[in-house]
């Protein structure tokens, strides 16, 4: 019996997944949560992040759920 292919994810954007055009700007640049530079932005949560910072972040995250997901449906069988 083959091994079933695991599916290709799409590639996200150039202008990444998040829309961050209204709402995510402060007047005041604090210091990223993700990375050591200062950012006038705001995530969701009001906390300062870059866009970039918090794509990445957020691909990361699903990258490990998946891995997490595929350990355990190969444990199931």
């Amino acid at each position: 019996m083959r091994k079933p292919r695991r599916p290709k994810r799409p590639e996200p954007p150039p202008t990444g997944v998040l829309d961050w055009t209204r709402g995510h700007w402060a007047g005041v640049e604090k210091k990223c949560r993700y990375c050591p530079g200062l950012t006038p932005l705001r995530d969701s949560d009001g906390n300062p992040a870059h866009k970039v910072c918090a794509e990445e972040a957020i691909a990361r995250q699903v990258e490990e759920y998946a891995e997490t997901w595929e350990n355990e449906r190969l444990r199931e069988q």
